[in-house]
């Protein structure tokens, strides 16, 4: 969501990429048939623009999703998921998430973003699992350590910070335990602690712990990793923090974070493409993940609905200049730059959008869920 100064140079490559692009396939196909591009231009006179072949605009249409998902996430490329977490331990994350419903065999389905969410500041979750010291674990205390992808320059305020952890009782008479989590200094020195916490063991469940002081002041600070230092009065022998060797009880860590100085405003309508409509409107147009190989580190959804707006423009429907901010906008105004096409006059774009909801694994294999806000096309105007 923060727009990072690190990112503005690959974001300007890719989207210079993709009008050059654009601008190739546009030029190929008016060049190639100057009759078909005649017959072309009557479809769309006020834009004076050749219609793409169904596998040239699909496969263009596809890049220009990818490029924008990864450029919306501030990623130069997609994750490279070496090794999976344990599912066991997804399912259990995705659940305390209430990221959406989890069906029974671990997938997630995610339920509409309400109407009063797309208007606030965009916010999103972070889900990282921790990396666990058991060494100690027989006497009360054991270490944590969680890994963020932090970029130079990010600004980010976290609202709400918990941590997650399962305590299972022993097979020692069962009693009551006082459980600590410090932030742990460097070298180990300087604790400072976030949260402490009484309960009875009977059974084995989970305890929640705010933490959200030191996870602010983590990526506040230059640090590379979190590391929380926990102790527990009354557990030695009695309770074991955390769960070595189940994989479903592994400790993990939620964040509720934003980008400070942000805000969005999104509204919805949506009139789309029929049979009998020659005049601007959207055109629905979705991607699997599946399809194009990213299933494995985009949890949900499924797929991507890019719609786009195709169709006539006369005078009397331009809009005023300025509402098409888009890419669709950005390469016809290149196109007009580069003297390609200068029958253009007006436009058919994207005017409201609303965001993608999404989970996925980022390259530290923490999970995060995201709304990324006007991705998907609602409604087309003219320019």
């Amino acid at each position: 969501h923060a727009y990072k100064v690190g990112n503005s140079k690959m974001q300007s490559w890719c989207l210079s990429a993709l009008l050059l692009l654009a601008l190739a396939v546009l030029e190929g196909l008016a060049a190639a048939s100057p009759e078909q591009h005649g017959a072309d231009e009557s479809r769309c006179p006020s834009c004076g623009m050749p219609a793409l072949d169904k596998g040239s605009e699909e496969q263009l249409l596809t890049e220009i999703a990818k490029q924008q998902i990864l450029s919306k996430l501030h990623l130069k490329e997609r994750p490279n998921i070496t090794h999976a977490v344990p599912r066991a331990a997804l399912v259990t994350a995705l659940r305390k998430l209430h990221a959406g419903r989890v069906r029974q065999d671990g997938t997630l389905e995610l339920g509409n973003t309400p109407e009063s969410a797309q208007t606030r500041d965009p916010a999103y979750e972070i889900v990282s699992f921790a990396d666990t010291d058991h060494a100690d674990s027989a006497a009360g205390r054991g270490g944590l350590a969680f890994q963020f992808s932090k970029e130079r320059g990010q600004s980010l305020q976290i609202l709400q910070s918990t941590l997650w952890l399962y305590v299972r009782a022993a097979e020692a008479p069962r009693g009551k335990a006082t459980a600590q989590v410090y932030a742990a200094g460097p070298g180990g020195a300087n604790r400072t602690l976030l949260g402490q916490k009484q309960f009875e063991v009977k059974w084995g469940r989970w305890h929640t712990f705010t933490v959200t002081r030191g996870v602010q002041a983590f990526f506040d600070s230059g640090d590379k990793r979190l590391r929380l230092e926990l102790e527990c009065q009354g557990c030695q022998e009695l309770a074991v923090l955390g769960s070595p060797g189940n994989s479903s009880h592994q400790p993990f860590l939620v964040a509720q974070v934003r980008p400070r100085d942000e805000s969005h405003a999104i509204r919805r309508r949506s009139l789309s493409c029929g049979s009998n409509v020659s005049l601007c409107c959207k055109k629905d147009f979705y991607i699997k993940f599946r399809d194009i190989q990213w299933q494995d580190w985009i949890i949900a959804p499924e797929g991507y609905h890019m719609n786009y707006c195709m169709g006539q423009c006369p005078q009397h429907l331009a809009g005023a200049p300025g509402i098409a901010s888009s890419f669709h906008a950005t390469v016809f105004n290149q196109l007009k730059a580069n003297g390609i096409h200068t029958a253009i006059n007006s436009c058919c774009v994207p005017i409201q959008r609303r965001p993608l909801s999404i989970v996925y694994f980022d390259s530290t294999h923490s999970i995060v869920k995201t709304d990324i806000p006007d991705m998907i096309v609602e409604s087309c105007g003219c320019t």
